[in-house]
């Protein structure tokens, strides 16, 4: 990289890239199979897909977001699985363990969906999945500062 420093500007939309970078940061434009070093499953290489079609859709995924996908994939198909086996088990057993004491918690498969989530919404806020992640990622107006705000007004309205 010759410590030359990746020159990226958000804008509300896209990504614009330095001419001198764009070798470093290429947006892709299909998407590519998961690498066989990422140990993905039957099942996660179909959430690879599902998720992946969506950040491309995006028009600012690259290479290097490829292991978010994976994260999203493998939290997926374990969130899933967790919800698969509480409903097998229902309630108790399922939802909740109940123990030789008579004490109770929630299961593990509980405790699965819970961290699945917490990762999938990182995965979503990275990208701008949600309604939420989308107004958060949204750059405003610069602001005229010939402007009144409505407070200066207000004040010049009193004082006047």
């Amino acid at each position: 990289m010759n410590g030359s420093k990746m020159n990226v500007v958000h804008k509300g939309t896209a990504v614009e890239v330095a001419d001198e970078d764009k070798r470093l940061y290429e947006i892709l434009k299909k998407l590519p199979s998961p690498e066989t070093s990422m140990r993905l499953s039957r099942s996660q290489k179909k959430w690879w897909v599902w998720f992946g079609v969506e950040f491309i859709s995006t028009k600012e995924f690259s290479k290097l977001d490829l292991i978010h996908l994976q994260k999203a994939s493998f939290w997926m198909d374990a969130r899933c699985q967790a919800i698969k086996a509480i409903n097998s088990k229902g309630y108790d057993g399922g939802l909740v363990q109940t123990f030789q004491s008579k004490a109770t918690n929630v299961s593990g498969h509980v405790s699965i969906v819970e961290k699945a989530d917490k990762h999938l919404d990182e995965v979503s806020s990275h990208f701008g999945l949600s309604i939420l992640d989308r107004g958060k990622l949204k750059v405003s107006d610069p602001v005229d500062d010939n402007q009144l705000s409505l407070f200066e007004q207000m004040q010049q309205a009193l004082q006047g």
